[in-house]
């Protein structure tokens, strides 16, 4: 016997089954899309526009990302009790498209398009001053994620702030992070104005070991001398190059660092290349006209 009752429920789910095909390949569609979108391949006028969004005011000391200690990959982390007087030298990576528009470990969305930062032991959030040491830029923002799961890694960089200090298109850069008690701990710090940070690049060697043996022979002549500071391997890269780069730094002061630099030349270890960091005004940003 002929149901037209069941005819139309047939007919009903027959329509609401293409509808789910469709929304699920519009959605494998909008999935694929964004997986093939490189920043490096849109026009000036497209980054532009996203890369200058209204402001982001500091919301504050935020609990979630902040528990300590952490394990990551069996491996266990511990996050700083302060950032006051946080200063490192380092190696900087950056991250991208994979992670554009996930949740951050303070539970912000992380926009590749914004300045922002990963950090493993930094309370979440902290207001940093990163300084690509190769080229001198520098860029002020907040770290509010946590990484870079890599031991020869000091912050993970959003795209974004890559872009600000030159190296989007290398892996890695040597970088100097410096947190700014000024806007983290506003009413604990009280100079008028960070200071400089001086620093000495070495050498700089396309094999690790050449490197390592520089670093051997400066540390021996510091500790003769009795001077206390200490040398790093940072890698960065030129064109298709990777070079390993040995720094000494922070130092105190101006005549300690160029007390270091002359001992090196008469040790006949080279010729170092000084590099200043200037200071910067700690005047809230709200405050600057």
């Amino acid at each position: 016997m002929f149901d037209p009752s069941g005819r139309q429920d047939a007919i009903k789910a027959r329509t609401v089954l293409m509808v789910l095909v469709q929304l699920l390949v519009a959605g494998c569609q909008t999935q694929l899309d964004s997986e093939a979108a490189d920043p490096r391949s849109d026009s000036q006028s497209q980054i532009q526009s996203r890369t200058n969004p209204p402001a982001m005011v500091n919301p504050g000391k935020f609990t979630a990302g902040n528990r300590t200690p952490y394990e990551v990959w069996d491996k266990t982390y511990h996050v700083l009790p302060s950032s006051l007087g946080y200063v490192e030298i380092g190696i900087a990576s950056w991250y991208g498209k994979k992670f554009h528009g996930r949740k951050t470990s303070n539970g912000e969305t992380y926009d590749m398009y914004q300045l922002s930062a990963a950090h493993k032991a930094l309370p979440l959030p902290t207001w940093v001053r990163v300084t690509n040491l190769d080229s001198g830029k520098k860029v002020v923002l907040r770290v509010n994620d946590r990484g870079p799961f890599h031991d020869d890694r000091l912050i993970d960089l959003s795209w974004k702030t890559a872009l600000e200090l030159g190296f989007e298109n290398k892996g890695t850069a040597p970088v100097v992070v410096e947190a700014l008690d000024h806007r983290n701990y506003p009413a604990r710090a009280n100079t008028a104005r960070l200071g400089d940070q001086y620093y000495l690049q070495l050498g700089a060697f396309s094999q690790p070991t050449g490197a390592k043996s520089l670093q051997q022979k400066i540390d021996r002549l510091l500790s003769h001398h009795q001077l206390e500071t200490s040398t790093r391997i940072l890698q960065s890269e030129v064109d298709t190059l990777m070079l390993h780069k040995v720094w000494l730094g922070p130092i105190a002061n101006e005549g300690i660092r160029d007390e270091i630099a002359s001992l090196v030349e008469s040790s006949d270890l080279g010729k170092p290349l000084k590099v200043d960091i200037e200071g910067e005004s700690t005047t809230p940003m709200r405050d600057r006209n």
